[in-house]
């Protein structure tokens, strides 16, 4: 067993594990272009044509099939511990555009990757071999760190709020333009990191409550990126933001390393990283730029996502990992970090391209953007003709643009957030038909629970405040709505008997209806206050026999409620 499965195994509860499992191997996720391979026994083959990817763990496992022509795939992440990719499926991820990552199932590390390489010179990588000792070097160093720099100020400013430190970062990326070497664009990047981690310690993640006498007390804080048993360095997580922040820089890093292949550069020949042994410095140097990209998916995951014990595990040193599902949720970000790396990896392949003595233009393999402007040129001003007519423009004659793309996966610069879960209980939070997530934070069964703990303390906080004075004007609105109550009260009466109406029937049959109904529903429905409906749904007051058929009708339509008499 792998160290990852073992700790997700042996340190979770039964009941806690198959329901991550469960998650895991039979919710489809929201973005297709990544397919994460997980588990034992895993297949990755061909049968008919078709890309044929089996998975899972145990009883819990699944299969899917995906056709050349609209696979709609962009990366196979396998991070499982047993299993096999044939070399049939190797060629038809190659022939179809799917890149093949292989992560460490125990730590998260990139321990290979398969992409084209969309250019093959070598006078682009000789001049990079020779940029540490020019100006070219410097010159692509300080756009890294400015990109890098920009982008931490906008998410402490956009996502931490606190716009003083991220007035400071932009002041720091200012001063990159005049530093007179690497040693000071270190110096520079190092004195912004402190100001920006320090930003990142407002923030805490949650945890549901029926989790929280589980958790560790140093998984709910953050301390900087550093390690409690590993001083000195940030890999040896002791906390759940940085195991969340290291695993989301994995999958930068196999970004990283496919573009710079797909450029045809070398992806040990670093100008910011020193040259080791066994690292690959300018995949790292590439990063830099878009490390707050994935920072800000981090921290608005903390920010928004309530997190199970489930989803973390510590190791016999205390290492915290990301379990699944939240791992394979945040494997589907990684197209939105390979469309924020394309453009800047081509601009450093263009500077290197400049620097070399010869006459070479580098092609946009990435972001396709040289081979879309050329189109637009061919195209003219006309969006619709037919082929070998005579076209105005810049292409007299030439071929009309196409009505329909071809089917490429797509990919945004904001990765999407999890599906939320009950802070109460964990349980998946159901969505409306008319949106994406949902908007409260509680399942049906707990949001009813709170509701009535909500209406009771509204009611014990109402009974102790004193009287406020109101305004002649509210006084009279106030005496009118009385009246106009009173007066359906009495005309309603006229025409019941309120006596053949049982206070029990009503608590028994529509009261509990009425704890998933929203207190405007329930006020528009009867024309009461918020108030009144707020001390009628905790059950504080009895309605009117009046307003009982339409508070019934509300309550029927409350998902799961059963009345027990008709």
């Amino acid at each position: 067993m792998s160290e990852r499965a073992t700790c997700q195994s042996t340190i979770l509860e039964p009941q806690e594990l198959g329901a991550a499992l469960r998650e895991t191997f039979t919710r489809d996720s929201p973005n297709q272009s990544v397919c994460v391979v997980d588990g034992y026994g895993l297949r990755v083959t061909v049968d008919g044509q078709h890309l044929v990817v089996a998975d899972g763990f145990g009883q819990h496992r699944r299969t899917r099939r995906y056709a050349r022509a609209i696979h709609g795939l962009a990366r196979l992440v396998v991070i499982g511990a047993t299993g096999f990719i044939s070399l049939e499926a190797m060629r038809w991820c190659a022939g179809a555009g799917v890149s093949v990552v292989v992560l460490n199932p125990s730590d998260g590390s990139v321990l290979s990757t398969s992409g084209a390489c969309s250019v093959d010179d070598a006078r682009l990588r000789r001049s990079q071999a020779l940029a540490l000792g020019n100006e070219s070097g410097q010159r692509i160093a300080k756009h890294l760190i400015a990109a890098k720099l920009e982008g931490q100020a906008d998410v402490v400013a956009k996502h931490l709020h606190n716009e003083v430190s991220a007035k400071s970062i932009r002041e720091m990326a200012q001063r990159i333009e005049q530093a007179d070497s690497l040693e000071e664009v270190r110096q520079i990047e190092a004195i912004s990191a402190n100001v920006y981690w320090l930003a990142w310690e407002s923030i805490e993640p949650t945890f549901v409550k029926r989790d929280l006498h589980k958790i560790p007390d140093n998984w709910q804080r953050f301390e900087g990126r550093r390690s409690a048993i590993n001083p000195g360095t940030a890999r040896s997580s002791t906390d759940v933001i940085n195991s969340l922040l290291n695993y989301s820089y994995r999958l930068v890093e196999a970004e990283a390393r496919l573009a710079i292949l797909a450029l045809g550069l070398d992806p040990g020949l670093g100008l910011l990283h020193a040259d080791m042994r066994n690292r690959d410095g300018f995949v790292l140097d590439l990063m830099e730029a878009c490390r707050p990209i994935a920072d800000a998916h981090i921290a608005r995951l903390v920010t928004n996502q309530v997190f199970q014990r489930r989803d973390f595990a510590e190791d016999a040193r205390g290492v915290v990992r990301v379990l699944a599902p939240l791992s394979h949720r945040l494997t589907d970000a990684m197209p939105s970090y390979g469309a924020t790396l394309a453009p800047i990896a081509e601009q450093v392949a263009s500077m290197l391209g400049e620097a070399s003595p010869y006459d070479m233009d580098v092609p946009s393999a990435l972001s396709r953007s040289k081979h879309k402007a050329a189109a637009r040129r061919r195209s003219g001003a006309t969006d619709v003709a037919p082929v070998n007519a005579a076209l105005p423009g810049a292409n007299p004659g030439g071929v009309a643009p196409r009505a329909k793309r071809r089917q490429r996966p797509t990919a945004s610069g904001t990765a999407s957030l999890p599906h939320p879960v009950c802070t109460s209980c964990g349980d998946p939070v159901p969505s409306e038909p008319d949106r994406d997530r949902p908007r409260g934070r509680y399942c049906s069964a707990c949001l009813a629970t709170r509701r009535r703990e909500i209406g009771g303390a509204m009611q014990r906080d109402s009974l102790k405040r004193a009287p406020v004075g109101q305004s002649s004007e509210s006084q009279e609105r106030r005496q009118s709505a009385n009246r106009r109550q009173q007066l359906a009260r009495l005309e309603w009466e006229s025409a019941n008997d309120s006596r053949d109406h049982d206070p029990d029937w009503f608590t028994v049959n529509v009261l509990p209806g009425l704890a998933g109904v929203s207190l405007i529903t329930i006020a528009r429905a009867t024309g009461m206050s918020t108030s009144a409906a707020s001390k009628i749904r905790a059950g504080v007051r009895l309605p009117h026999p009046r307003h009982w058929e339409a508070l019934r009708a509300l309550a029927l339509a409350f998902p799961g409620y059963q009345p027990t008499q008709s």
